[in-house]
């Protein structure tokens, strides 16, 4: 059931009426003292390749109404990697509000601070510092935001995907994951990488990969997963070549 994404206090917070969390598998925000329906956002937990739960978060790209959740999502779950599909816009339609500063924005209770910004041909690197006001603790977050995805398709090859992938796992600290990793809606191109990833890693400990039942078993933990047939032929294509 998707009862607490179907509530009409939630409606507007999902960006695709069709695109909901399931409530088994749906991120729980901590709520906010002043709003007794603060505790939801369009994210879900996905399990791994072994079973094991909370192995990713795929969320939908941000609606201007929902920067704060995000933000206060990535410091109630400790994370530290973004891993961002899409653009801002795309094809003339608003694919994704820009949740992040240029500078300093303050979100709810958090700051965060726009440390630097590195252009890479394929991707661009954010480092922000996040901080709750009138505390001294900071955190850095990095935002990997993959720049030649386009929406619905799939890139002509899969060398660019894997080497992002390849990016991430390099610099990552111990603890980095669960990536928390989001498109448009959350589930094509998100669905997609996060196969590709969980796959590679599958392949490396188990020396074998299923992703067939992979997808299946993701599609109950977030709707409609990888999206296209396209999109599932990448997958095969990318763990091929990598």
């Amino acid at each position: 059931p998707s009862e607490a994404a179907k509530k009409r206090v939630n409606k507007a917070k999902n960006r695709y009426a069709n695109i909901v969390t399931y409530d088994h598998s749906r991120v729980v925000l901590e709520k906010l003292s002043n709003d007794p329906h603060s505790d939801y956002i369009n994210a879900s937990y996905l399990r791994d390749y072994d079973g094991s739960p909370k192995a990713y978060i795929a969320t939908q790209g941000n609606i201007c109404i929902n920067a704060g959740d995000f933000w206060r999502m990535m410091w109630q779950e400790r994370r530290c990697v973004i891993v961002m599909l899409t653009g801002l816009i795309e094809g003339h339609k608003k694919k994704c509000h820009q949740y992040w500063p240029d500078s300093t924005s303050k979100y709810c209770n958090l700051r965060v601070t726009l440390r630097k910004t590195e252009v890479f041909a394929d991707y661009i690197i954010r480092t922000f510092v996040m901080s709750q006001v009138g505390q001294t603790e900071e955190r850095y977050v990095y935002q990997y935001h993959f720049t030649v995805w386009p929406d619905k398709g799939v890139p002509q090859y899969a060398t660019a995907v894997l080497g992002l992938r390849r990016k991430i796992t390099k610099d990552s600290l111990p603890g980095a994951r669960p990536w928390v990793i989001h498109c448009s809606a959350g589930v094509g191109r998100t669905g997609a990488f996060l196969v590709i990833d969980a796959m590679l890693r599958q392949a490396k400990k188990q020396k074998t990969v299923d992703i067939f039942n992979y997808v299946k078993a993701i599609r109950e933990d977030r709707p409609h997963m990888v999206q296209t047939s396209e999109q599932y032929v990448f997958i095969h294509l990318a763990v091929l070549e990598a």
